[in-house]
């Protein structure tokens, strides 16, 4: 008999280990017969072509680690359910498949998880203090919502899983919380096979961490959705249960929220709740000057930063109703950042930021620093001034060039409009044209494109300024300080 202690360290490693060992064979084999995500989509942050066998090897890997070392007495109906998404995942992966088919199976799974493993949705928790949200005693409502909100889970998840390590860290987060929280009630099933999934995820992220091997494709995506609804259910609902459920809400709280509020504001849009878009909350940081590495960063932070107040209701006995006004303020912020960002964009496309000329301690501390400040600059920034400078963009991978022009720059990035480009690529060079006091000079930039946007028949793009070299640096610096004086002048067009 395994000692308890070493049986929760070798569920984690076993699946930790079985995940980094499958997961390149499945990729030699997933481009032997093409299962590749083809990134033709515009809204999609990759270009090149990866395989989609990370939700495989992670479902391989967990089920293996678990079957060894977790008691699943009670599991059924979530193997069942999870076998039935892994394979409408792969099949979607391999040849994109509807809506409705996907919607299906995952009713199916979640009806297999009812029935099975008797995981329901009977109760919301004291969430406004005034005692205990039950739902009715009526079996159509509590299969009705508990269908509701496992499908909506899964969709959240797939719905974040848009840049390197985004879906997979998240995840990865909430996993271990639950194990957490399955710990604190003494329920070593959950736990052990939670830390089963958080092992197997992070073994994952080995190849899909930026720039990415490989992608989890809707097969993982599905998958971790259903597997984060069931710990959601199976740790808060039923009279033995010791969480509270607003402690999930907390853990899922990134994929719910962004994924509630995109669906409304398509719906005031009057589109589709469904239809593809840029409005998601990566795509609100990078529209805002963020790195996709760093995007990734904060999100999984906002992640750990909710997940560890889901943690003090159990260890300190906050009342529900405060860990909500948690969840409440997040949202909060959210939808203020998101509407924001929308009214930022479509406003700076028309008018002129007129602003302060560039610090030159700003200057000498930037070079000090080596860029350390970016996560500060990303919310003071630098100030824009409206040009039209030539550009050609260059993605050197492909060995293509885009034609356009820039126009708005800073010290940090750049706006440009490039007409025949319409989806997103990652790093490129931006060979820009400054026109300088006896001559024009055309510098090759590094450059990350964060974000594409369209109005009316144009077509708009955002770029940040990577590394420089010193003289490009000064020759950037120089015409900003120069534009800035013409423009306070009256000279500049």
């Amino acid at each position: 008999m395994l000692d308890p202690g070493l049986r929760i360290i070798f569920v984690f490693l076993v699946a930790l280990f079985s995940s980094m060992f499958v997961l390149p064979k499945l990729a030699r084999i997933a481009k032997a017969i093409g299962l590749l995500d083809k990134a033709a989509e515009k809204r999609k942050v990759h270009k090149m072509p990866r395989p989609l066998v990370g939700g495989i090897g992670i479902i391989i890997a967990a089920t293996f680690s678990s079957l060894i070392l977790v008691p699943i007495t009670g599991l059924r109906g979530y193997f069942l359910g999870l076998s039935v998404l892994l394979l409408i995942g792969f099949f979607d992966d391999f040849k994109e498949l509807g809506h409705k088919q996907k919607f299906f199976a995952q009713i199916v799974a979640t009806l297999l998880l009812m029935y099975f493993s008797k995981a329901y949705l009977l109760t919301f928790g004291n969430l406004l203090g005034l005692g205990a949200i039950d739902l009715p005693d009526i079996p159509w409502i509590v299969w009705g919502m508990t269908i509701f909100c496992v499908v909506g889970v899964i969709n959240a998840v797939n719905l974040i899983d848009g840049l390197d390590g985004l879906a997979g860290g998240v995840a990865f987060v909430a996993f271990l919380t639950f194990a957490i929280h399955a710990s604190m009630t003494g329920d070593a099933t959950l736990m052990l096979l939670n830390l089963a999934l958080a092992g197997a995820v992070l073994g994952f992220l080995r190849f899909n961490w930026y720039p990415s091997a490989m992608f989890m494709g809707d097969a993982g995506s599905l998958c971790l959705g259903f597997s984060l609804a069931f710990m959601a259910l199976a740790l808060t609902q039923g009279s033995n249960s010791g969480v509270s459920p607003v402690c999930s809400l907390l853990v899922l709280a990134v994929p719910i929220t962004d994924t509630v509020t995109v669906m409304a504001k398509r719906m005031l849009r009057g589109q589709s709740p469904f239809k593809a878009d840029q409005y998601h909350l990566h795509h609100i940081f990078m529209r805002y000057g963020m790195g996709r590495v760093l995007v990734v960063k904060v999100i999984v932070g906002i992640t750990i930063l909710l997940s560890g107040i889901s943690l003090l209701g159990p260890v300190y006995k906050v009342p529900d109703v405060y860990l909500f006004g948690a969840f409440l303020l997040y949202f909060c912020i959210y939808i203020g950042a998101s509407f924001c960002i929308i009214h930022t964009m479509r406003f700076s496309l028309k008018y002129k930021k007129k602003n302060a000329e560039r610090d030159g301690v700003a200057l000498w501390l930037r070079r000090i620093l080596g860029g350390e400040l970016k996560l500060f600059s990303i919310f003071r920034k630098s100030p824009r001034y409206a040009v039209r400078l030539t550009l050609v963009c260059r993605e050197n991978e492909r060995h293509l060039d885009f034609h356009g022009t820039v126009l708005n720059i800073s010290n940090d990035g750049f706006m440009a409009s490039l007409p025949d480009l319409d989806n997103l690529l990652d790093r490129v060079v931006a060979k820009i044209t400054f026109p300088m006091d006896k001559e024009s000079l055309t510098l090759e930039l590094p450059a990350e494109h964060l974000w594409v946007t369209e109005e009316g028949k144009k077509r708009f793009h955002g770029f940040r300024f990577l590394e420089f070299d010193g003289g490009q640096e000064q020759v950037v610096f120089k015409f900003l300080v120069k534009f800035r004086k013409n423009e306070s002048s009256g000279l500049s067009e």
